[in-house]
């Protein structure tokens, strides 16, 4: 062990003192709110009250007696008045139609206007408020209509159903208020309904948005805005920073019908409140029968939830606003910063001179074009150098699978310091260089184990001369296509999904704690048998441990999720390292044993 070394262990070491303090800190945040509000979106539950020949709210309350609490009520438009009779809506061609039929002269409005008169005193008043510019009167047929350019039938905003509120709020439900954006919307706010604990904004902008997010944000203080999963709303960001926040999970109406019975969207709900602390679950009725009656799914999936819930131990109900949230102190992330710097300068090491320095400077670059000058560029550098280093620094024995798993860790404890604080812990930041995190770490492994063996211009000479063979080209595609199927596999949304085979092992590992995650089930142990067969040559070791380096990598990727709680993240990774031993030692004889019938075979005449 060099000089240099010992003094980048040390660093290393006194860094996770204040990495530490704030690892707990944020652990002890994220296990205060066990609480969980369980909302039903009305306009599906009204679909299936139409096909019972019963209305929302009756139906409501059926569902309540199973364990519904919530539900999620729209800002009325136009056209929902018109259907509730409340007004009347035309297009100015059919206004100015009218207009002839009494015998009158038709009004000189265009006809794609829309227009409305109202058939319940006051019905329109909260349309007329909140657009600018204002609504144009004519008289015609002995009404007061009110009409603005253009055909805005179903998207223009009319405040909200104060009755429907009501009604709610007396069958004892919570209130879940969903308002809509226009252009130039007036007084942004001003007319939520004071019953409404929780803003759910409907549509992909918020309501204000763009001009009007601080009327906005004003009128959200005391609230819950939801900021729903898989969902990016124009706007959301920026309120986001400066009102109480929770995550949702909903599911889309049409892929619900179709494809999910209510045990996996319970499955799905569960996971979401466990692992990526979602405290608005956002439920819809079945309303088409693919999948069997569509009331007794939905009773199953209400009540199934409901209990399912309570078994975890979350409290089901409203949920108030939180505190600040989690606010790393500054002068322990910059300490947890130069244990990451330290890593940074093993990596260096790790790498025969001059090529340390190179390997090293190429990656604080990288980390600052994805990230910029900021923690996000240090977490990308715990998330590229420490996966590499255990497996780069210690002797290729057995215990170094433990060994290169616990310096993860260590990294994931830094990245967790510097990176973690209230904007990327609700996903409004994501992680910077997610991509690079499965590439470069192998790749830089690869480089040591490569360049240990012979110098850079040495390798060139030698692949130049050397002659293509068949199988060394079916060997490098599948290494290509490895990689690029890590590559494509990752996120919540890849390109390429899971097989049927891993879906069916993550729910029967998920039915039994929290679920690993798969590459570290198949690079640990490829990892082991690396490390078990010393007999083997140099390249052959060095290739399975690159999937062990992958594994690595995913256990840092498995941090760089901010919105997951560190002991989740925690137990997936001891849970997976443990299988994957377990896993590891049964392949090894058999590894063996074909490599002894293999040398039998190709020893033979046959």
């Amino acid at each position: 062990m060099t000089a240099l070394q010992r003094v980048a262990i040390w660093v290393l070491a006194l860094a996770l003192l204040p990495a530490g303090w704030l690892v707990v800190e944020r652990a002890t945040s994220e296990g205060r709110d066990r609480r969980v509000l369980v909302v039903m979106d009305e306009l599906a539950l009204a679909e299936q009250a139409a096909y019972l020949g019963t209305d929302s709210l009756e139906l409501g309350v059926r569902y309540r007696e199973l364990g519904l609490s919530g539900i999620a009520l729209y800002e009325d438009t136009l056209e929902t008045l018109a259907r509730k009779g409340a007004i009347v809506a035309l297009l100015g061609s059919e206004l100015r139609a009218l207009a002839v039929a009494a015998g009158e002269l038709p009004p000189p409005i265009p006809a794609d206007a829309t227009a409305i008169a109202e058939l319940v005193p006051g019905a329109a008043d909260g349309a007329l408020e909140k657009h600018r510019p204002t609504a144009q009167a004519a008289e015609v047929a002995g009404r007061t209509w009110w009409w603005w350019p253009g055909e805005s039938l179903r998207t223009r905003p009319a405040g909200p159903d104060r009755a429907q509120v009501a009604a709610w709020v007396d069958a004892g439900f919570t209130i879940a208020y969903r308002p809509r954006n226009f252009p130039n919307l007036q007084a942004v706010g001003a007319d939520f309904p004071d019953e409404a604990g929780v803003l759910i904004h409907a549509g992909l902008q918020v309501a204000g948005h763009p001009n009007a997010v601080d009327a906005l944000a004003a009128a959200s203080e005391e609230r819950l805005t939801a900021l729903i999963e898989g969902t990016p709303q124009d706007g959301l960001v920026d309120l986001a920073r400066r009102v109480p926040t929770a995550r949702l999970l909903s599911f889309n109406q049409d892929y619900q019908n179709l494809r999910l019975r209510p045990d996996d969207l319970i499955e799905k709900y569960l996971l979401a409140a466990n692992e990526r602390q979602v405290r608005v679950l956002y439920i819809r009725p079945y309303t088409e029968e693919q999948l069997g009656d569509m009331v007794a799914n939905t009773e199953a999936l209400v009540a199934g939830l409901h209990e399912a819930l309570a078994r975890e131990g979350f409290e089901v109900g409203p949920i108030a606003p939180p505190d600040a949230g989690y606010a790393p102190a500054l002068w322990a992330r910059l300490g947890a910063a130069l244990g990451i710097v330290a890593g940074l300068v093993l990596l260096a090491t790790a790498f025969p001179a001059p090529w340390g320095a190179w390997a090293a400077a190429a990656v604080a670059a990288l980390a600052v074009l994805a990230g910029g000058f900021g923690w996000a560029a240090l977490a990308l550098v715990a998330a590229l150098v420490f996966p590499v280093l255990g497996f780069a620094l210690l002797p290729w024995r057995p215990w170094a699978l433990v060994g290169a798993t616990g310096i993860s860790l260590v990294g994931a404890a830094l990245l967790a310091a510097v990176g973690s604080d209230r904007a990327t812990m609700l996903a409004l930041e994501p992680f910077a260089g997610v991509a690079a995190t499965l590439v470069v770490p192998p790749a830089l492994f690869a480089a040591i184990v490569l360049f240990r063996q012979r110098r850079p211009v040495a390798w060139v000479r030698l692949v130049w001369g050397h002659p293509v063979r068949l199988g060394e080209v079916a060997v490098a595609l599948l290494v290509v296509a490895a990689l690029g199927l890590v590559v494509l596999r990752r996120g919540n949304f890849p390109i390429i999904g899971a097989s049927e085979v891993e879906l069916a092992l993550r729910s029967a590992l998920a039915d039994l704690f929290v679920r690993p995650r798969f590459k570290e089930l198949l690079g640990h142990p490829l990892a082991l048998l690396a490390l078990l067969q010393v007999r083997w040559p140099w390249w052959a070791r060095g290739g399975l441990l690159v999937a062990g380096i992958v594994a690595q990598a995913s256990v840092l990727n498995s941090f760089s999720h901010y919105h997951t709680p560190l002991l989740v993240s925690l137990q997936r990774t001891g849970i997976a390292l443990v299988l994957a031993v377990a896993a590891g030692l049964l392949l090894w004889p058999l590894v063996r044993l074909a490599e002894r019938v293999v040398r039998t075979w190709l020893g033979g005449d046959r």
